[in-house]
């Protein structure tokens, strides 16, 4: 006597397993509206103009200060920066995905700087601001003092949670006179 071993096809095995996603209550079926990754959208990079500035205390930074800008217009698009006093860099961006109020942190990393005046020597600064999903920022960096002019990688980077969630890099070139 023949036996005979029935294995379902492929096909049917789909069949059952689409079947049984449509009839899985809504909380157990995979969600559409997953939680967006946090992420930085750059709206443009290069030279800008700034308007007002107001200076504030900024411990991890060479300088000790940072200028807050208002009114930034971007006046060259370039990734290629002429060290000069008085130029400012940096990009506009948008954060999507990180909660309303929550703590990013702003990291520009460059060749070291000495201040002349304190002897603080470093490669970096850091500060901290609070995100506002979606809405358009500004970060960058104003050759201030002629110390401030180092040529070389610039990187302005945006952390959440210890991750870089966004980078733009620049090259400094100073001019030979």
């Amino acid at each position: 006597m023949a036996s005979e071993t029935r294995f379902p096809s492929m096909l049917r095995i789909f069949a059952a397993a689409a079947a049984l996603a449509l009839l899985a209550p809504p909380g157990l079926a995979p969600s559409r509206a997953m939680a967006e990754q946090p992420r930085v959208e750059i709206l443009d990079h290069g030279i800008y103009e700034t308007g007002a500035r107001t200076t504030v205390p900024m411990p991890i930074s060479v300088s000790g200060k940072m200028n807050l800008v208002s009114n930034v217009r971007l006046t060259e698009k370039t990734r290629e920066v002429m060290g000069q006093l008085g130029t400012s860099f940096g990009f506009r961006y948008r954060i999507h995905g990180v909660p309303e109020g929550a703590t990013v942190t702003i990291r520009t990393r460059h060749p070291r700087l000495t201040n002349p005046e304190t002897g603080k020597s470093m490669t970096y600064g850091e500060r901290e601001q609070q995100a506002s999903d979606g809405g358009e920022r500004y970060t960058g960096y104003s050759f201030d003092a002629t110390y401030e002019i180092a040529e070389g990688e610039w990187s302005f980077q945006i952390l959440y949670a210890g991750r870089v969630i966004g980078e733009q890099k620049f090259k400094v070139v100073v001019p030979i006179n």
